[in-house]
């Protein structure tokens, strides 16, 4: 990075990404969002893998408070704009599986708040056909996080589509009195 520098070659988006993206595999989400200051500071726009990147990381390190304030910042720019295109259901595809959980988290957050939406929480998560190998990714993704995070809501996978994931109407209101 500094080497290029050097030659005056000005990094572009791509080389911040791939920054960020090797501060996702060493763990360093504090360096990664330094990395995001300077983009920033040198006029560069964050794009959808930027903030994919950033969100993976801080939710990789623990970090869900900087992973969650990233995936609003990242909806309210209009990334993630599929993710809300089909009415009462959170269509996950395109997702990686951080942003994915970030997205499911942020829907229950505002489910199980004061002013909780009535109906079923439809999660598409997809049967994989996209996926490398045709393995869905998503999926289990999803019902991991109900399991570890949310274990007395019921995530249900639809028996009609197993490409779709149900949380009960009768489950949200339980969890949220």
């Amino acid at each position: 990075f500094d080497e290029l520098q050097r030659h005056g070659i000005e990094p572009v988006i791509i080389t911040y990404n791939a920054l960020i993206s090797a501060c996702e595999k060493g763990a360093q989400w504090e360096k990664a969002l330094a990395l995001f200051e300077e983009l920033q500071r040198r006029g560069l726009e964050p794009d959808k893998i930027t903030y994919s990147t950033l969100i993976s990381t801080c939710e990789g390190s623990g970090r869900l408070g900087e992973a969650r304030a990233l995936f609003f910042e990242a909806s309210s720019r209009g990334f993630f704009r599929k993710l809300h295109a089909k009415p009462r259901a959170l269509d996950l595809h395109d997702l990686t599986a951080p942003v994915a959980r970030m997205a499911v988290r942020s829907a229950l957050e505002a489910r199980l708040g004061p002013a909780p939406e009535e109906g079923n929480l439809v999660i598409i998560t997809g049967r994989g056909k996209h996926s490398k190998d045709g393995d869905a990714v998503l999926r289990p993704a999803m019902l991991a996080l109900f399991k570890d995070e949310y274990p007395t809501l019921d995530c249900v996978q639809d028996p009609a589509n197993p490409g779709v994931l149900v949380v009960g109407a009768s489950s949200l209101q339980r969890a949220a009195h």
